[in-house]
């Protein structure tokens, strides 16, 4: 991809170069944003960063590169979480800058340097978006300490500029290198909360040489200047007053060095054992349905109807006959979302004949009024960018949404997320790789969330043969983290059941697909229950949690009966007795929490399995009066041991 790199002069812009280098890109041109003319060194800027703009132009003579730049003539006027094209806002000197370049270079990608600030992210990606520009963030969310040594390790000499921290002092600390300060900056970061990256605006850098440069910056001279004296954490900048470049010796411009491994796969763990079923399902080529060419997806308006918005979904739950209708389905989604979509699970399953796609939503209407806060807003998080942290959605869909203290999280199958490709290393792989990107995202979402966090997590996999693996994988990190508290002496953590479902296929021809609803809370003190009851065939479990708040639970259901009974089976009486038990768990919760969201999955080969749910639902709706919800009914191949059929529900306050 020919990609132009958004350029600062500091080091994590140029770490990404090398970054996107690394990955297969070109960098075949460079792009900054400088000061106005008469224009103080240091803007006021949420954005750039403008100090040694002076030495800019340097950057294109020693990289051998062209260089467009452009004034900053607007302000930061769209502060809000999320950026709308704003007339007179500097992002919009980004976006015009970006299209030159475009126009000019007919570049495909952007590189940014950005680490951890979502303001500045979430503005490229739609300047980005606006101009079919694919962002490429390679340092996003990286830990920072591994980060900073990477950036050593790899030969870039950069120095410090501006210092702006608590413990960071202009006569000491400006013009110092990277490897001058590592130590002294960890300590910081231990010490004080100092982020080592500099990501809190702790301090920025300018860089001299790196492995992608042709000649080196060479700074004759600069002064200090204070820009403020304060007394615990004065804030200082170097101005560069004269600079040149210089060859390097033996004109090593070497090929770049970036970490050896990748690290995409930092949080796997050990990959190199296992034993699985290696036999792979091919998902079959099927012409697409004409039904599809319709313009009309679905049919919202009884969405509308109860007053919400298509905007107002935070869930979808999108089940198709054939993965190969998914292009067609997808496209015609997409015209109904623009920003932040609501986060999606999409599997195949077996519906019935005729039923090409299967839709369910949850929706929510924020209504704020008086003094109330924004603890009940939606925040949406939609990363576009490409990066080693998680796969990008460049779909139409979210990672995650949280309400409240409730995070719904999209299905997440194995992608590496510097290639957007499926990991390669079979269903073990698969299954710790996208078990990672949920926790990388429930950590983004809310610094510190974890698996143990999750009220209820679903688990689609092609083969039964994998059920036990994916369980054994799935309870291995919920015991990371127990054996982590048992060592402060802290109480278990208590996690929602994984309810795991046999599916036809995935998207990608994935082998394993995680979809979680997790909570804010503290899952030491949540409150659950667990209750088995015999039946004459089989037996009926299930399983409560509610948060620590009180404010979400969910309820886990399941019937198990033997494949071919040696009696017929009474399902009037069964019937009542799942109903009595799903009754029975709701009243050991809070009555202010209401059911909104039943998924039951049952076997498709099982006659009884739709008999039964089709009482349940009639039975359930009839109790629960206006508090019923809609209950999604998804037809699997299987269900782990001799389950017919497992209900989850999803209540909130």
């Amino acid at each position: 991809m020919k990609v132009v790199a958004l350029i600062s002069g500091g080091k994590d812009s140029c770490y990404n170069m090398m970054q996107c280098v690394a990955a297969g890109h070109q960098i075949v041109a460079l792009a900054n944003l400088r000061p106005a003319e008469n224009e103080k060194d240091e803007l006021d800027s949420y954005m750039y960063q403008t100090v040694g703009h002076q030495a800019i132009d340097l950057y294109a003579e020693a990289m051998d590169l062209p260089l467009y730049r452009r004034s900053i003539v607007g302000t930061s006027l769209d502060i809000g979480r999320e950026y709308s094209e704003c007339d007179g806002d500097e992002v919009e000197d980004l976006y015009h800058l970006l299209k030159l370049v475009k126009e000019k270079e007919g570049v495909e990608g952007v590189s940014v340097g950005a680490i951890l600030s979502d303001y500045q992210r979430i503005r490229v990606e739609n300047v980005c978006k606006r101009l079919n520009l694919q962002p490429l963030a390679y340092l996003w969310r990286r830990n920072q300490e591994d980060l900073l040594r990477e950036m050593i390790s790899s030969n870039i000499q950069a120095m410090i500029i501006k210092v702006a921290a608590f413990g960071l002092d202009p006569d000491k600390h400006l013009g110092k290198t990277l490897d001058q300060m590592e130590v002294y900056l960890k300590q910081l970061s231990t010490q004080y909360g100092v982020h080592v990256c500099g990501e809190g605006g702790e301090y920025e850098t300018f860089t001299l040489d790196c492995p992608l440069f042709k000649k080196k910056i060479v700074i004759d001279s600069s002064e200090a200047v204070i820009h403020s004296a304060d007394a615990f954490a004065p804030v200082g900048y170097l101005r560069f007053l004269k600079m040149h470049v210089a060859d390097k010796p033996n004109n090593s411009s070497a090929s770049t060095t970036v970490t050896d491994s990748c690290p995409c796969m930092n949080y796997v763990g050990d990959i190199t054992e296992f034993v699985e079923d290696n036999e792979q399902k091919q998902t079959p080529q099927v012409q697409i349905a004409s039904d599809l060419c319709r313009d009309t997806l679905w049919d919202y308006s009884e969405v509308e109807a109860r007053g919400f918005e298509l905007n107002d979904m935070v869930l979808v739950h999108l089940y198709v006959k054939s993965m190969s209708d998914f292009c067609a389905i997808n496209s015609l989604y997409q015209s109904y979302f623009d920003v932040n979509p609501p986060a999606r699970v999409c599997v195949e399953a077996p519906l019935p004949d005729g039923e090409l796609l299967q839709i369910d939503c949850l929706l929510y209407k924020c209504e704020i009024t008086g003094d109330d806060t924004s603890s009940q807003q939606k925040q949406v998080m939609h990363v576009q960018s490409i990066s080693h942290w998680a796969p990008a959605n460049i779909g139409p869909y979210s990672q995650s949404i949280k309400v409240g203290e409730a995070i719904f999280c999209a299905g997440q199958i194995a992608l590496m997320p510097c290639t957007m490709q499926l990991v390669q290393g079979g269903v073990r792989t698969e299954a710790r790789l996208s078990f990672s990107h949920v926790e990388k995202v429930l950590d983004a979402m809310n610094t510190g969330l974890t698996l143990s966090h999750v009220l209820l997590a679903n688990c689609y996999v092609t083969n039964k043969k994998n059920i036990g693996l994916v369980q054994k994988i799935w309870d291995k990190k919920l015991k990371e983290q127990s054996s982590k508290d048992e060592d402060y002496g802290e109480a278990e953590r208590k996690c929602g059941p994984l309810v795991i479902a046999v599916v036809p296929h995935l998207p990608r021809g994935a082998e394993v697909e995680l979809h979680v609803i997790a909570a804010c809370d503290d899952p030491r003190q949540r409150k659950s229950s667990h209750m088995t009851k015999e039946l004459t065939l089989g037996n009926i479990e299930y399983e409560v949690l509610e948060s620590s708040s009180a404010a979400s639970a969910t309820i886990s259901l399941s019937l198990s009966l033997p494949p071919s009974p040696d009696t017929p089976l009474n399902t009037e009486d069964i019937v009542k007795d799942l109903s009595g038990s799903f009754n029975e768990a709701l009243h050991k919760l809070d009555d202010n929490l209401s059911p909104l969201c039943f998924r039951a999955f049952y076997k498709q080969s099982s006659t009884a399995a739709r008999l039964l749910l089709s009482g349940f639902v009639q039975s359930v709706k009839q109790s629960l009066d206006d508090r019923s919800s809609a209950v999604s009914l998804v037809p699997v191949e299987d269900l782990p041991f001799s389950r017919t059929l497992h209900i989850t529900c999803w209540l909130s306050k």
